[in-house]
């Protein structure tokens, strides 16, 4: 939606979804790493999802979405959706408790 429009209701709309979305993987994220990471292990393993999870993945599809959208175009965002459906077949794995 975002490139395809410049119409500030509609940007406002989904940003304020992107935001959810964002907060509730965050949640989810941090409550998985209290329930499988031993408390003496709990600071490392946040340490781990801040620096690789959150900022090494960042900057990767930054450069990558970057790359994809100057080469397709709006196109690049059905890349970025099959990358997203990719990861649906892990997510039956997450909730083993």
């Amino acid at each position: 939606m975002l490139g395809a429009t410049v119409a500030v209701p509609w940007l406002a709309a989904v940003e304020a979804l992107h935001g959810l979305s964002f907060a509730l993987l965050h949640l989810a994220c941090l409550g998985l790493i209290e329930e499988i990471a031993p408390p003496n292990l709990r600071t490392t393993a946040l340490a781990l999802y801040g620096t690789l999870g959150l900022g090494l993945s960042g900057v990767f599809a930054t450069l990558a979405s970057g790359w994809l959208y100057g080469a397709f175009g709006a196109e690049a965002f059905w890349a970025m959706a099959a990358l997203s459906l990719a990861a649906l077949p892990l997510v039956p794995g997450l909730r083993t408790r």
